[in-house]
């Protein structure tokens, strides 16, 4: 019985690494927030860690090892992707992570924090304002 316990987690634990083995690297100039969390400008890594319609994408500064984790469904009718970026909204001075595009897998929709909703909601009621679209080009990592 206890090797068949070490044998499952030892499969899942390869399945779960072969699953992250693709994502995208962009300099990023600006800080800017995931989920609940501030990641510094610099070097970005952002990996899809589930090949699903939703999972989790891992979000990494790789020179200050910060990282956020933050769920994701896959953009509609952007199958197979041939771009390779990173799109944030940006409201006012904060930038919210909310796309990335990895070429020959797919692009992900990174879910809203209730931040950005509630700030998105503010702005929308103040005038009709909608997010700046900030895009920025990436690399396969």
């Amino acid at each position: 019985m206890p090797l068949i316990l070490i044998a499952m987690f030892a499969s899942a634990s390869v399945s779960t690494r072969a699953q992250t083995a693709y994502g995208v690297r962009a300099d990023v100039p600006f800080d800017f927030i995931v989920g609940d969390k501030t990641i510094p400008a610099g070097h970005i890594t952002a990996q899809g860690v589930t090949t699903d319609m939703a999972g989790t994408l891992s979000i990494r500064n790789r020179d200050q090892g910060d990282l956020a984790l933050r769920t994701g469904s896959r953009v509609p009718g952007a199958d197979d992707s041939d771009q390779c970026k990173l799109v944030f909204h940006k409201y006012g001075n904060h930038y919210y992570l909310a796309q990335v595009w990895i070429p020959g897998r797919q692009a992900w929709e990174v879910m809203k924090s209730k931040e950005e909703r509630s700030l998105e909601r503010e702005m929308r009621s103040v005038k009709n304002f909608k997010p700046t679209p900030v895009i920025l080009a990436a690399r396969m990592e």
